[in-house]
């Protein structure tokens, strides 16, 4: 009997792992694909296989693509999940939701006939990819750049043919990109150009074609293209449910997440007056208000915020200032020890490419899974030269002191910048190519009130207002991307809810509609974010009890890759 056991056990270790062998053959198969089918986002990720070839928008290739995915998908139906360990059954539902999140893509979306704002980030991803981070010698790396600087004719051929009616917000940002993508072959490439010697008289040839045809396309956009731009940002409610469920992998109707982030806007509003009214009356004394209810809500704060507000930098201050905070916060990190930071990449903070501004006011750039020593950056897009000084004074007000902390927190540190260096360490690059939105978001917002609660600025209450506004924000995020891309909210309306509900300043209100227009189902990613991770942290209190430690709740949080929270909270809190 013994022996019969021993057998079947053995027998069933023999058949898992064959599955889980039979599983990594197919995601590696996939990457593979996937990388050579996209190589501009292949160099990002550190697969520089493909770091010659600009992405293929002609008809055959995405047709080969589209069957690709669809013979990807058929294969996984031959993989017995329950045969498999327990790190890929999640994987496997990451590598399941992506493939279907990309047929979505090349069947329904189809970005290439609607967005020539692709094409931009298309075009200078592939060129500042290869220049900005030393993962080989600047030979090969150069030689790669004048292989790509010879196929941009060919994609914007591409584009010409492929591009029908898009919306005309689309295509007004890529007129304003596509100067950007000029300037960065004009100027930021030519400082590199001595780097490889050989090849200098070539690069300067091609570069000057690939600027011939850029501006050749520039006037495409501006006196072809734009006159037809009639098409309609929104994405329509069916449409826009099915890409709200692969980018937050969750069967969450977006009529209940506006639901929830109404009832969280009245919430935290509430909090944010309960936090002004101290300093309203420390401010202004003497100044009272007849107003009740929401009313006074308003005046209250706003008077407060616009105080606040007046401590800010100068326009020619602002990314010394954010390299300081930078400093500040990662001395903090290590003194309060909220997280472990040994071996973090470095990170350096410089001004958005000029190709890719016009949607966000600050990301992060990190070193892909494949690169994952290399430096990472943190952007900031610069006030541009053609503001009003209205304009410019509005902008800010709102990235006031305060606020530039916040957003510094939840870009670098402790928020994007550790939690994707962690992500990079888990032996999954499943979860670390097609990391889980919502999770990423979450932990950034969740790492703002992190610092908040541990005392960074002293416990300042103007800077807890100012989180609180941020994540107001965010909570807005959500309400604005559902009403948009689901129903027919306008641009009054959306600066409205923006500015009054939320107290964002209009420059910022103004920002996030041509975004929220460009974009869907990303700004929800905030919002069910960071309510997954507080749900997950209540739950991991209620059962470790006393002995909740901050800092190692983060490490456990961190540590899986960038998973949807669901399946953290399976592998949290099962080992407690």
């Amino acid at each position: 009997m013994l022996s019969c056991l021993l057998l079947l056990t053995l027998s069933t270790c023999v058949r898992k792992g064959a599955e889980d062998q039979k599983f990594k053959v197919l995601v590696d198969e996939f990457l593979d694909g996937y990388f050579k089918a996209h190589p501009v986002w292949a160099t990002y990720n550190g697969e520089h296989k493909y770091d010659g070839l600009l992405d293929d928008y002609s008809q055959e290739a995405i047709q080969a693509e589209r069957n690709r995915l669809k013979s990807f998908l058929e294969r996984m139906g031959t993989i017995d999940t329950t045969k498999l360990n327990d790190t890929n059954q999640v994987d496997f539902k990451i590598l399941e939701n992506e493939i279907h999140s990309q047929l979505l893509r090349y069947e329904e979306l189809k970005p290439w006939e609607k967005s020539p704002v692709m094409y931009n980030h298309v075009i200078g991803g592939s060129i500042n990819s290869l220049i900005i981070r030393d993962f080989a010698p600047w030979g090969e790396r150069l030689r790669n750049v004048l292989s790509r600087l010879r196929q941009i004719p060919r994609l914007l051929e591409q584009a010409k043919a492929n591009l029908g009616s898009p919306a005309e917000i689309n295509t007004e940002t890529a007129i304003r990109q596509s100067k950007g993508t000029i300037n960065l072959i004009k100027n930021e490439l030519s400082k590199v150009l001595d780097k490889s010697l050989g090849l200098k008289d070539s690069l300067i040839a091609e570069s000057e074609k690939a600027i011939a045809v850029l501006e050749d396309y520039q006037d495409f956009l501006e006196n072809d293209l734009l006159p037809r731009s009639k098409g309609d940002f929104r994405l329509g409610k069916e449409l826009y449910e099915k890409k709200l469920r692969y980018t937050l992998q969750s069967d969450l109707p977006s009529d209940e997440i506006v639901r929830r982030a109404e009832q969280e806007v009245k919430r935290v509003r509430k909090r944010m007056f309960d936090i002004a009214l101290p300093l309203h009356d420390k401010l202004f004394p003497t100044r009272k208000h007849k107003e009740i209810g929401e009313n006074l809500e308003n005046v209250v704060i706003e008077e407060v915020l616009d105080e606040i507000a007046k401590d800010h930098c100068k326009k020619d201050e602002l990314l010394a200032v954010c390299r300081q905070i930078m400093k500040d916060l990662e001395d903090f990190v290590k003194e309060k020890d909220l997280l472990d930071l040994t071996g973090i990449n470095p990170l350096e903070v410089e001004w958005e490419p000029e190709f890719s501004r016009g949607i966000a006011i600050a990301g992060l750039d990190a070193p892909g899974p494949l690169d994952k020593d290399q430096k990472a950056f943190y952007r900031v897009s610069p006030i541009p030269d053609d503001w009003s000084k209205e304009q410019v004074e509005s902008y800010l007000r709102e990235y006031n002191n305060y606020m530039l902390v916040d957003l510094s927190v939840h870009e670098a540190m402790p928020g994007h910048y550790v939690q994707l260096f962690y992500a990079n360490q888990f032996p999954s690059l499943t979860r670390a190519i097609f990391g889980n939105g919502a999770f990423i978001e979450g932990w950034a917002i969740y790492s703002e009130r992190m610092m908040v609660n541990a005392g960074f600025m002293d416990f300042d209450p103007r800077y807890e207002l100012q989180q609180l506004k941020m994540y107001l924000r965010a909570v807005i995020n959500s309400i604005l991307d559902a009403k948009i891309h689901a129903g027919d909210m306008t641009r009054e309306e959306a600066i409205k809810l923006m500015t009054e509900e939320g107290f964002q300043e209009s420059s910022e209100a103004e920002g996030k509609w041509v975004r929220a227009c460009l974009t869907s189902t990303q700004l929800s990613t905030y919002f069910v974010g960071i309510q997954e991770v507080l749900d997950l942290e209540k739950d991991y209190k209620e059962r470790v009890g006393e002995r909740f430690s901050q800092k190692e709740f983060n490490q456990k949080l961190l540590s899986y890759g960038s998973p949807p929270a669901r399946f953290l909270r399976e592998i949290i809190l099962e080992k407690e």
